[in-house]
């Protein structure tokens, strides 16, 4: 992963029928952006993720996977967990998946 620098959006895919990135997990699924990169409609996407609350109310579909994703802006991160099908294109290509 890239050191960071400026405003990021560190990306963690979670779950699935592997169980990708969880505890006990030997599969790591995870990216990282510099926000500059990303579309302005992307960006309002991201928005509209980051105005709810920690943790999405939508359900995730069984096997489904979860994005963590942490956006810092100034210094200042701020969490939020929301299904795969909320995430935008350009955030969820980002993502890579590592064998520990």
């Amino acid at each position: 992963m890239p050191k960071p620098t400026g405003d990021r959006l560190t990306i963690q895919r979670l779950g699935g029928l592997g169980g990708f990135s969880l505890p006990g997990s030997h599969i790591r699924s995870g990216g990282e952006l510099a926000l500059s990169q990303l579309s302005p409609a992307d960006l309002k996407a991201l928005d509209a993720l980051f105005q709810r609350s920690a943790k999405s109310a939508a359900a995730v579909k069984p096997d489904g996977f979860t994005y963590r994703l942490t956006r810092t802006i100034g210094g200042a991160a701020k969490t939020v967990e929301v299904p795969e099908d909320q995430v935008p294109m350009a955030v969820r290509n980002a993502v890579k998946d590592t064998l520990d």
